[in-house]
């Protein structure tokens, strides 16, 4: 039993503030109960508990079409994990819940807005033995965010609005080969953003140090189209609505390479097919579908 505290500070990707990631007192109440009070990372994703050490799995990044889905980095609030141990296995329970906050982009004129998390609620069961790890989690929030401009329809800006998270995931590292794949469902209220179901599968070999790799991943989101009897304000809504539907299927071949137990040099190739969406005045929506190449290098180290 005893206290840890914790405090790390990173960078915020939409502005030039570092800011605080994690900052908490972790207590052990005996060997299966472990509880963190302060700003946590809640389990939302298979790798939620080290999302930010690059070492600990094969991409450079996780799939973005998957960890993009809940922009929840941290909460301000409790996590709470009892670990039951068997013969060669542990099942973990953990439980989270708090308040969050952070930024995006607006989607009417690449500005940012504020949004809030409240009464965020969660948990995850996982089972994990020498090899294999599986976990489901589901969790919830009410979301707000600030006025997008002055006039914008109701229908636009998160009001107290609801928003539902529900996740599967399994990693496997059985001799040479390795396997992850998660399944996500992200399901909002009628706002500007959309209901988003997501997925990626990933097989690599262990060649020694190297490590090749294939993941396929895909987002698919639904259109909400606005139930305002005005036709200007409706065109507004499905306007704005259609901007952030995000449908995108990526194929990434890649390779690792353990130069030592501490470091990881990295390189991907990606190619994705991202569908853009407007609307068109009817209840329909013009698509076009553009391809993108992508190439990355990497050097992950841990101290």
């Amino acid at each position: 039993m005893g206290t840890v505290i914790q405090l790390i500070a990173q960078k915020s990707n939409t502005g030039d503030d570092l800011r605080m990631e994690w900052g908490y007192v972790s207590y052990d109440f005996n060997d299966e109960i472990r509880v963190l009070a302060g700003r946590v990372r809640p389990s939302l994703f298979l790798y939620s508990n080290y999302l930010d050490v690059g070492y600990a799995y094969t991409w450079i990044t996780p799939p973005s079409e998957v960890y993009y889905q809940a922009q929840i980095t941290n909460l301000d609030g409790l996590n709470a994990t009892y670990n039951l141990e068997l013969d060669e296995s542990t099942i973990s329970l953990n439980m989270f819940g708090g308040n969050s906050s952070g930024e995006k982009i607006n989607p009417t004129d690449g500005s940012i807005i504020d949004f809030t998390y409240d009464n965020i609620v969660g948990a995850e069961i996982s089972y994990s033995n020498d090899y294999l790890r599986a976990r489901a989690g589901y969790s919830t929030a009410s979301v707000k965010q600030a006025q997008i401009a002055t006039g914008t329809p109701a229908e636009l800006p998160f009001d107290d609005s609801n928003a539902a998270f529900y996740g599967v995931g399994i990693n496997v590292g059985y001799e040479n080969i390795l396997f992850a794949s998660e399944y996500i469902i992200r399901e909002m209220d009628e706002t500007v953003a959309p209901d988003v179901t997501s997925y990626y599968a990933m097989l690599g070999y262990r060649f020694g140090d190297i490590t090749p790799s294939f993941t396929y991943a895909v987002a698919d989101s639904d259109m909400e189209f606005s139930t305002e009897t005005n036709p200007t304000i409706a065109n507004m809504v499905n306007g704005a609505r259609a901007m952030t539907l995000d449908d995108r299927e990526t194929s990434t071949i890649g390779i690792r390479y353990d130069l030592n137990n501490a470091a990881a040099l990295k390189a991907e190739y990606s190619m994705s097919t991202i569908t853009t969406s407007s609307y068109n005045g009817s209840t329909t929506l013009t698509e076009s579908d553009d391809d993108v190449n992508t190439m990355r290098i990497a050097l992950n180290v841990i101290f």
